[in-house]
């Protein structure tokens, strides 16, 4: 279930050092998003040389959502289910397209798995791996009729419009003569109401053999990229070096507020990394095993929405909150990082790091920290006057959820 990545808290001897440290730490994070130079291993690419070549077509990806809504919700083993599945494999009729199907906790669930590769594959093909889940919340339990809490919303920004901005790069992608390996995955048992676990992204992750893991160079998830009031944010936890790479192609397409395009336009707001949230999605399996791995997704959804609030899990999740244009700036945005090679690196050069798992320990306090990098430099400023007041704490402060 997608949820909110709290910060928490490793020791209880000086919780206000840990409090500081997760700040200086998430603020540093973030500024290096909003670089215009990607991070080694990545390195920089011309993508205006590509801008005249995009293709994506936003009406196209629109139109899928409103087909998968008239599927109806397309909760984990239910009929609406298993047309997405037939629709994603006539979809993708020039890809190699398997289900695979588990079953955990009672549950069966089947992702589906489609690659494409101009070239043969083997150990030393790097791979970008693009992940939807295509699964509905079987519950809208922040609906304001509380007659229809129990129902499964439609999902047409949380659920179809990730499957859709997927289903029409999959149209594109196998006349780009990438020279690297596509996997589109799409997951289910994403937003299971009675469990917090990512079941399908979990599932896909422990498939992984370390040759699957060290030839990945991005695994980039696109969730509740539809909202018409689209604004994309730096999401934590996420792959530092693989969050450098999307401000610079964001600010080629005019997606950044203030900066010009690849045409000389201004940019509008879009896509902001200076700003950070929590977010617990299909990325978060994927960085455990040591993948470089992002979320692009837009958890305030709706006019002025709030983080997590808003539309979300609501039976307001419908199709007339779902833009064409939306869907084209994501679209596009990925479209541009394929054919400018953005996320591909030298294979020899990437470490083999496998870091502690990320999802949160339920048994901790939280502290929710939404960073502004602006405020990175005062951090700084701070630091020794910050140290100088821990070291005369003589109790601990528990800290508490933001929100």
């Amino acid at each position: 279930m997608l949820t909110r990545a709290d910060g928490r808290l490793a020791s209880q001897k000086h919780p206000s050092m840990v409090f500081f440290m997760t700040f200086l730490l998430l603020s540093v994070t973030a500024f290096t998003a909003q670089s215009q130079i990607p991070q080694e291993p990545y390195a920089a690419a011309d993508a205006c040389v590509f801008f005249d070549d995009l293709e994506f077509n936003g009406t196209n990806a629109n139109t899928s959502v409103h087909q998968q809504v008239n599927f109806g919700p397309r909760t984990t083993g239910s009929n609406a289910s298993h047309d997405v599945r037939m629709m994603i494999h006539d979809a993708l009729f020039q890809w190699d397209v398997e289900n695979h199907t588990y079953t955990e906790d009672n549950l069966t669930f089947t992702n589906v798995v489609a690659r494409h590769s101009n070239n043969a594959v083997d150990s030393e093909t790097p791979r970008i791996v693009l992940v939807a889940h295509y699964d509905t919340r079987d519950v809208a339990e922040r609906d304001s009729d509380q007659n229809r809490t129990s129902e499964a919303i439609p999902g047409a920004n949380d659920g179809a419009s990730g499957v859709a901005v997927l289903l029409e790069l999959g149209r594109l992608i196998p006349n780009m003569n990438l020279p690297y390996q596509i996997e589109l995955l799409f997951t289910d048992a994403e937003d299971q109401n009675h469990s917090s676990k990512l079941y399908g992204a979990e599932a896909w992750a422990e498939r992984q053999t370390s040759t699957d893991i060290n030839r990945t160079t991005a695994y980039i998830v696109a969730d509740m990229v539809g909202d018409a009031d689209l604004h994309l944010t730096h999401v934590y936890p996420g792959d530092a070096t693989l969050w450098s790479t999307i401000s610079p192609l964001a600010t080629s397409l005019g997606l950044i507020e203030g900066k010009q395009d690849c045409r000389g336009n201004t940019g509008r707001d879009v896509v902001n990394l200076s700003i950070s949230t929590g977010v617990i999605d299909d990325h978060v399996p994927a960085l455990n095993k040591g993948i470089p791995a992002i979320d692009l997704i837009d958890i305030r959804y709706g006019p002025g929405a709030e983080p997590f609030e808003g539309y979300w899990h609501t039976h307001e999740d419908t199709p007339d909150k779902v833009s064409a244009d939306s869907l084209e700036d994501v679209g596009r945005l990925i479209e541009l990082g394929l054919r400018s090679n953005a996320w591909i690196f030298n294979l020899t050069i990437a470490e083999e790091v496998t870091p502690e798992p990320l999802e949160p320990e339920p048994e901790s306090e939280a502290v929710e920290v939404e960073a502004y990098t602006w405020l990175a430099l005062a951090a700084l400023v701070g630091l020794m006057a910050a140290l100088t007041m821990m070291l005369v704490l003589s109790r601990a402060v528990t800290l508490k959820p933001g929100q």
